[in-house]
Formats: structure tokens, sequence, C-alpha cells
């Protein structure tokens, strides 16, 4: 108690050197915890299901590729001989993924996530509805007519949370139904489903493997282990291959994950993950800055230290003295720390929850896991940051510090060991900023991309019709000419188109065969990007061809024969140093008929906006009035607010079909920004990363070399005394602290090089390899290192010799 009373009045007497070693300290525990709770949220807690650990995910695992997140749904067809033969897991179920057109009598037609399953899926997970029931088995059998059941968030706020409403008549996707079963809040298996209805699937012609696709979970048995069921599965998709080679040649081998591995994170693990490291090298700069601080301000306390040790006190006395301060600092810290967490956290769920970008069983909160990482964070910091300078300073020469009336000056020969921490500081700072660029740099590349096309007058929508009100391509067909043309009609409108691309999102991967090649089953073919275009879209969006033409009036028929459009990469790719106008390839999307090219086009980012540009970009167009195809996005380009074209917009869809809902409305600029929430937040905090990493960096340097130049005041005096001038003193401290700088320097640009290299595999070499970041992020951590040695220089440069050489 006694060192601890002591411990506080050091503090006290120091509030300058407390509140900033407590800030510094508050800014590294606190991202530490709010990064953790993050990564607690989307990668390691689990879902709220009952022994969640039992519950897998089985897919095939994708052709040529062993990353777990690279995966496949298995054909419907598979999961019913799967079930039969598998001996691991006590029951299997499956799932189809479905937007869903939720309509009635007085309902506004709207769209939901919905999930078809099949009736053992409650048995799997191991839950039961809030409300009513599930269906049967029996009620999952073809023929038998549609049940539903409702989230309890679209109980509330479509339904009103009225129990009344079971029973109740509603359709889905044209087709009536029964609402019997209401489940529990926040239960939305899987993923993000709203609601949920019986699968009643026909076992699918195993020709297509496109029919009927449905994702399966099982409950591992008792006694069953991972690896065991992960080698049946294994030889049961072997199986299955040599059964159907057709479909199912290369799907050799299964992908087995539990569910919390499959729905959370998936290719943002690499950015969580390094989002966790920088906090730590942040928390980690914040240590080097206390530790340096420490250092000066024991220099300067020799003498007291001295005295101590000649009165007895042992040197583990002293090393426990000085450690027990910087663990009074770590702790104050970690009450700043706190408020930090809690405002990142805050950020988190409203920015992420709330808006529904992450499934709504997540959740950011400080609880005893995020609090435990602050409290191991606090300790660990106070001791690193105390170490050095307390085993340093417990080395003093009693005799030669009592003697000193230089106060400090034979201090404790921290000198070299404070420029090795110069050099730490600005290697820290400088990785952070490399990663921080990296992310921050691919976050604004992602948003500029759709600025070709001016998102602010650009209006969007989805539609998505069902075979229950639009059963044949000639009728979807039909219903997009008459929306095009009521729409164009619409004043202030200059261009409308429907696309089935949203200009965010990659097109539809398709296999194709060009004429003369050929291939031992579909599998082996290479994959293009499809686009399903109308007749105006590249009106629309301003692009003219490279050669050839444009759809016109003669794609308005369903026929055999249809045209193609294709980009630059597909021609290089698949027609190289030939005209590839009339020549011909075919797909599964056109029932392996073969198509004509009339003519290329610029490249325009068919991949998406979250793939590299430049890279596996050759993709193809074909025209929606050939097609038939029912989800699209509508476009409408305006020559005003854009907004203004909501109402006209949707009046126009309910005078075709008054069942028929449009989601997703709004500008492309706000679309954008919603596709990009995700991965904004994680730039918004790279950031705010490197603001911190600058803050702690500059404010770091600048404490080193003022107390360095204060050590040699009396040294600056007998130069000035001498004749040098205050730029001969000023051009001394920054090649010396240059030296410490530029090394610090080279250090963290490599450290941010390899840093960054699990962002490749999300945003290609390009992006992190750009030379602008490392060159950007050189000349800043030069210029604010040189100001903060600078600052210091300049001022004891002005000194008057005669002072400095009174001044000890």
């Amino acid at each position: 108690m006694s060192s601890l009373r002591f411990a506080l009045r050091q503090l006290v007497k120091s509030p300058g050197f407390t509140i900033t070693a407590v800030a510094s300290f508050a800014l590294g525990i606190g991202l530490v915890a709010t990064q953790f709770s993050l990564i607690d949220a989307v990668l390691l807690r689990n879902m709220p299901l009952p022994d969640v650990g039992k519950l897998y995910h089985i897919g095939w695992q994708l052709p040529k590729t062993s990353e777990p997140e690279r995966w496949d749904v298995l054909p419907h067809r598979d999961y019913l001989l799967l079930r039969e033969r598998q001996t691991h897991f006590e029951s299997l179920a499956a799932t189809q993924w479905l937007g869903l057109n939720l309509s009635g009598t007085g309902r506004v037609p709207s769209r939901h996530t919905g999930s078809l399953t099949t009736a053992n899926l409650l048995e799997t997970v191991r839950m039961q509805p809030m409300l009513g029931r599930w269906f049967t088995a029996e009620e999952d059998r073809p023929g038998q007519p549609l049940f539903i059941i409702l989230s309890h968030t679209l109980w509330q706020e479509a339904f009103g949370g009225l129990p009344a409403v079971l029973g109740s008549q509603v359709n889905i996707n044209g087709e009536p139904g029964t609402i019997i079963g209401i489940m529990p809040p926040k239960f939305a298996f899987p993923g993000s489903a709203e609601l949920w209805i019986n699968l009643r699937a026909i076992p699918a012609d195993p020709r297509e493997r496109l029919v009927d696709r449905v994702e399966v979970f099982g409950r591992l048995k008792p006694e069953a282990t991972p690896e065991l069921a992960k080698v049946e599965l294994d030889g049961l998709a072997a199986s299955f291959a040599k059964l159907w080679p057709e479909t199912n040649a290369g799907y050799d081998r299964a992908n087995l994950q539990t569910v919390v591995q499959a729905y959370s994170g998936g290719g943002a693990r690499p950015m969580l993950f390094l989002m966790l490291a920088m906090t730590l090298f942040i928390l980690a700069l914040a240590c080097v800055n206390v530790a340096t601080m420490l250092l000066g301000r024991a220099t300067l306390r020799t003498r007291e230290l001295a005295v101590r040790a000649a009165v007895g006190a042992t040197r583990g006395h002293l090393i426990f003295q000085l450690l027990l301060e910087s663990l009074l600092l770590a702790i104050l810290g970690c009450l700043g720390g706190l408020l930090v967490a809690q405002t990142g956290v805050d950020f988190l769920q409203g920015y992420l929850v709330t808006q529904r970008t992450v499934p709504e069983w997540m959740e950011f909160r400080l609880d005893e896991r995020v609090l435990a990482v602050a409290v191991i964070s606090t300790l660990l910091a106070g001791i690193l940051a105390g170490i050095v300078p307390a085993w340093q300073c417990s080395h003093v020469d009693v005799n030669t510090a009592l003697k000193d009336v230089g106060r400090g000056s034979s201090g404790a020969g921290a000198g070299r060991l404070t420029r090795w921490l110069v050099s730490a500081q600005i290697a820290f700072a400088t990785m952070l900023l490399v990663a921080a660029g990296v992310m921050s740099l691919t976050v604004y590349e992602a948003r500029l991309v759709n600025l070709r096309y001016n998102p602010d007058k650009l209006l969007t929508g989805r539609i998505e019709l069902q075979e229950g009100t639009q059963p044949t391509p000639e009728a979807r067909a039909r219903f997009y000419r008459r929306l095009l043309e009521r729409l164009q009609a619409e004043p202030g409108v200059e261009a409308v188109a429907v696309s089935s691309r949203n200009f965010i999102g990659p097109g539809v991967p398709t296999q194709i065969e060009t004429e003369g090649s050929t291939f031992a089953n579909v599998n082996e073919r290479p994959v293009a990007w499809l686009e399903v275009v109308s007749s105006d879209f590249f009106r629309l969006i301003s692009v003219k061809p490279v050669s050839g033409r444009l759809f016109d009036n003669r794609e308005q028929t369903i026929t055999e024969e249809r045209s193609v459009i294709i980009n630059d990469s597909f021609a290089r790719r698949f027609f190289p140093r030939q005209d590839p106008l009339g020549r011909r390839f075919r797909t599964n999307q056109t029932q392996e008929k073969w198509v004509t090219v009339i003519g290329v086009v610029p490249d325009l980012q068919m991949q998406g906006t979250f793939d590299e540009p430049g890279r596996n970009e050759a993709g193809f167009y074909l025209a929606q009035d050939q097609m038939g195809w029912g989800w699209l996005d509508l476009f409408i380009r305006t020559k005003a607010d854009a907004l203004q074209l909501v109402d006209p917009m949707r009046r126009a869809i309910a005078e075709i079909d008054p069942n028929q809902p449009i989601h997703s409305v709004g500008t492309l600029a706000s679309q954008t920004a919603q596709a990009l929430r995700g991965f904004t937040i994680l730039g918004i905090l790279a950031a705010v990363f490197a603001l911190i990493s600058l803050f702690l960096g500059a404010i770091g340097v600048y404490g080193v070399t003022t107390q360095a130049v204060n050590r040699r005041t009396r040294e600056f005096g007998v130069r000035m005394a001498l004749g040098s001038t205050v730029g001969q003193l000023l051009r001394l401290v920054l090649r010396q602290g240059g030296q410490q700088i530029a090394l610090g320097l080279a250090i963290g640009l490599v450290g941010g090089f390899l840093l960054t290299r699990p962002l490749e595999q999300v945003f290609g070499s390009s992006m992190t390899n750009n030379p602008l970041i490392y060159v950007g992020v050189a000349v800043t951590i030069s210029a604010i290192g040189l100001l903060a040695l600078w600052l210091p220089a300049r001022r004891a440069a002005k000194v008057d010799p005669n002072t400095a050489l009174r001044a000890e």
C-alpha cells in the first residue's frame, strides 16, 4: 500500500505526463476491445441454437480448390441419396434460398428473403415455433398445399404481431398459402430468412445440375467426429461423380464446416484478422510511446532512485515501484479504453445490425469475453511499457548519481535505447498506415466504379417475377416490354432498361463452349460472366460498340437463333487474333443452342465491384426479349431528381400486375453505398487507425526528441559559445533523428507489405501492391517525423548560450 500511494503521488505530480500516457493506453486498449467484439460477433460467437457445435453445413467442394469458403450447393437428387447412405449424422435437412413475393387481399405487395425447407429442419436445428406449428413430413411431399412460417421480425413488421394471423391466407409468388407458425426472436436460419415454406421438391433430372439445388445441414451424432464424417462424405461425393459424370465430374470432395464457419465472415476473414493485427500494433505503438516517456521520466528521477537505493531499497523493489506506476497508467487507460470500446460497439450495432447488413442474431456488445480481452491487454500493456524502463533504471550507479550535479546527465544510460524506441515507433506507425491505406483505397475505388453511370441520376430497383404469376419466358418478356414502354413515356425520363446485374455484383458465371472446341463433360468448360439486358441497356449507360452492332428490333422474339454481344476480354480470351463477329458458342443458359456474336463492347466490370479491375472480366450479353428472364434490375436515367420517379415507377408496375412488388429502390449511388456497407465500416476503422497511428507516432517522436534535447542543453550552449549557428544545431538534431526515422520507415514499409499479403485473395495484387500507397506513407511519415524533430530542436537552438551554460 505504501508503494501504491507513492506511485499515485508520482502520477498526480506530473499531470501532463499522466494524461498523455493514459490517453495512449486508452486508444490502444479501446481499439483492441472494439475490434475483438467485431470478430467475436462475426466469427467466434455461435448462433443462438441449442448445441450448435454439432450442427454442420454440407456442400460439394468446388473443383481445383481447397479453400473452405469455395463450396457449391447440392442438387436435390444428391441430397436424397446422401441422406440414405450417410451414417454419421442424426438427420440431414435441406433448404433452398429464394426471394419470395408476399401479397394478398388488402396488402401492399412486398418482397422478402425466404427459405424452402424440408420438414425435418427444426428437428435438425432443435428449435420450435413460438406460436403455432411447423409443417409435417406429409405436408412436404409434392402436390401438397403451401404452408408458411413467419420470422418474429416479419410477424411484427408486416402483421402487427397479432396471434390471429395464424390460419390466415396470403399469396407467396402468386400461390395461395396458409400461415401456420411464428418463430422465436432472432431465429433466421439459415442466413437471414424472414419466412419458411415447405420445399415439396421433386427429385431433379440428373442432366439438370441447376434444378432444385439445396443447401444441406446435418447434426452430427454424439459418438461421431467431423474427421470421420468428412472421410465418408468424400467417398460419397466421389461415388456420385462416377454415377453422374455428366453433371458431377470434378465434384468429388465434400465441404464440411460448422454453420458458424459457413455463415460467419467468409471472404471477410482476412480483413477482420488484418484489422485485429492493426489494433494490436496500435496497442504496441502505445506501449512503446509510454515506455519512452517512462524512460525519459526515470532518467530525470535518477537522483531520487539513487537515494532510495542508498537507504536500502533493493533492485527488485525499484523495479516493482516503476512497474507499479506503469500498471496504474494502464489501468486508468483501460477505464478510458472501455469508453472508447463502448462507443465503437454502439457504432457497429447501429451501422451493421440495425441496418440489417448482417443477420440479426449477430450482436455487438461488451460482454465478459470482450472485457477479458481488455483486462489481458491492460496487464500486458502495463508490463511491456514498464519493464524496459524499470530494468534500465534499476542499474543506477549510486555514487555517480549522487555526485552528478547535471541532473540526468549520467541518467540511466538511456540514449541508445531511446533511439531504438524512436525507430520502433516509426516502424509500427508505417505498418499501420500501409494496411490502412490499402483498405481505405480499396473502399474508395469500389465506390468510384459506378461514377461512370452518373449514379445520382440513375434510379434502380429489383423486380423478381415468379412462375406463379408469369409462368413462361414469353410472359416475362412481355411484362418487361410493357413496363419499359410505360416508363419511357414518363416526363423527365431519358432512358430506361433492365439488366440481370445491378452494376455492383458480378454477372452470372456461365460455362461456355465455342464452336470447334470439345469437352468430355460440361464441368470442364471455361467460365465467363453472363448479363441479360434489354435492347436499350447500352444507350442507358452511353456505351458504343467497339465493333459490330448492339441489340435492336431483330432481337425482340424468343427463337432458337439468338444473338450475343461480347466484351473485349471475351474476344481476346476465346477468339484471339480473330474477328469475333459471326462466331458462335453455346451455354446451358441457352439450352445448349448456338448463339452468334453480333457486336463487341468495352469491358464494364462484369466481375463486380469487389473484384480486381482487369482480372477475370470476360463476359457476354444476351437479349432479355430472347431470354424471358424474371429476376432483373430496373434502371431509369433521369434528367432531374431520380427519386421523383419512384411513385410513377410503382404505379406503372401495379398497372401491369398489382401483386408484383419492386424492392431495393434507390439511386445507384445509394445502392452502391448499401452494398459496400460492410467494407465501408472496415475502411472507416482503417482510417481511424491511421489517424491514431499518426498521432501516437508524432507524439512519441516529439516526446523523445524533447527529452533528448533537454538533456543536451549544456552541450548546445557550449557549441553555440564556440561559434555554432542555429542552422548547424538544427541540422545536427535532424540528421541524428532522421537516421532513426529512416530506419523505422524502411522496417515499417517491409512489415506493411507482409501484413497486407492476406488481402491479395480479396482485392488482388494490383491494389495491395499499389506503389502510390507506399510512396504516400513514406512521404507522410517523413514529413511528420521531421516536424516532430524540428519543433524541439528549433526551441533549443534559440536558447541564449549563457542561459544554457547556467541551466544545470
